[in-house]
């Protein structure tokens, strides 16, 4: 690797603590309105609800495209320390560890038949569940993809140039999107598998090397915007475009019309996160910068987590929900969403914060003040 470049330092941009409380919200109600919910006898407006959360499952997506974009930013400014990788690998450790064995602990003893599952879970790689024929019992896939992930990128960081790093991500991304099309053609759509489902992280890699290099050379990130537009609006198209074989019963252009989905789905997430990165601090974006979103997303991970388990619990002791009990739905809802809130808040400040804290103890010390300058995040 040549001399690399001079990396400003990660400014924290709080439109994505927000955005990252709109991709859990998300992922929850996809759960409790769309993925446990029967079609039948439901008042028109749980219906509308069922349908308009069954595209929650971008919030993952999100998260994918947010992980990528902001490690890759770190590991960038961090990528000349001696101690890159005990530094990533400790940061990575306290981050996601603690409540991610809590769950597991929660899932072996409280799921009957969860052993097989917790024992890849505990691997990082529960994402390959289905392919040994393991029943799944939580959310670890996606922690499992992104393990995966970032066990060789730190390295291709490391050892390219940002300019050849940004070509690694395209190649990734686009390598994942046609192997999509290519499993589609035999009639395959788990896209829990990694090799399939990496487009996201790569995509947040790429941008995070435009932004990058928009520091660098004293570019302001807005005169990329029409790219990112235009991704978001072919996202857009291919969705819509995806229903034309989705309503196909046949087997392959059934995966057809997941991979034309999934990929115009990391297209908007992508599109939509540039274009904030781009304007952050607008008017327009207050929102996400507001106290509701963001509160979501400092409790995100915790909220990611457990909310099954919180759900999981309520219809064991109440029952399973009867089709057409709109007073039961209700109810579920209020009371899942309200514990799983409760619980969240909780592990973020009995776990997760305390775990954080030990940070100092472990990570070896920045040379210069400049190097301390860029907040925590979430997702570091």
């Amino acid at each position: 690797m040549g001399t690399p470049a001079k990396v400003h330092t990660l400014p924290h941009f709080r439109e994505l603590d927000g955005i990252r409380g709109i991709a859990s919200l998300l992922v929850f109600f996809h759960h409790l309105c769309n993925a446990t919910i029967a079609p039948g006898n439901w008042t028109p407006a749980i219906l509308e609800l069922r349908s308009v959360f069954e595209f929650g499952v971008a919030g993952v997506d999100i998260f994918f495209v947010l992980s990528g974009f902001l490690i890759t930013s770190l590991l960038l400014r961090d990528r000349t320390r001696p101690a890159y990788y005990r530094d990533f690998y400790w940061k990575r450790i306290l981050r996601i560890v603690p409540v991610y064995i809590l769950c597991l602990l929660a899932a072996l003893f409280f799921i009957p038949h969860s052993g097989g599952y917790v024992l890849l879970s505990a691997l990082f790689i529960a994402n390959f569940a289905n392919v040994v024929h393991v029943q799944t019992a939580g959310p670890f896939w996606s922690l499992a993809l992104e393990e995966q992930f970032y066990l060789l990128w730190p390295t291709v960081v490391r050892r390219r140039s940002v300019t050849t790093l940004a070509r690694c991500a395209l190649a990734i991304a686009v390598f994942s999107i046609a192997f999509r099309f290519v499993a589609a053609a035999v009639g395959h759509h788990n896209y829990f598998l990694t090799f399939l489902r990496s487009d996201g992280l790569a995509i947040g890699a790429l941008l995070a090397c435009r932004f990058e290099r928009s520091q660098r050379e004293h570019l302001p990130l807005s005169s990329d915007a029409p790219i990112f537009a235009a991704a978001l609006i072919t996202g857009i198209f291919l969705c819509f475009g995806a229903t034309h074989f989705a309503n196909s019963s046949a087997e392959i252009p059934t995966a057809f019309a997941a991979a034309i989905f999934q990929t115009g789905t990391t297209f908007i997430c992508g599109g939509l996160i540039a274009l904030t990165i781009a304007y952050t601090g607008s008017k327009a974006l207050s929102p996400l910068r507001g106290r509701f979103f963001t509160f979501f997303g400092l409790i995100s991970y915790a909220l990611y987590m457990i909310h099954l388990y919180v759900m999981r619990s309520y219809d064991y002791l109440r029952g399973s929900l009867i089709t057409g009990d709109t007073q039961g739905y209700v109810i579920r809802l209020i009371v899942v969403f309200a514990i799983s809130i409760a619980a969240s808040v909780i592990l973020r400040y009995a776990v997760e914060l305390p775990a954080l804290s030990l940070r100092k103890h472990v990570l070896t010390k920045p040379a210069t003040k400049a190097e301390t300058e860029a907040p925590i995040l979430a997702s570091q």
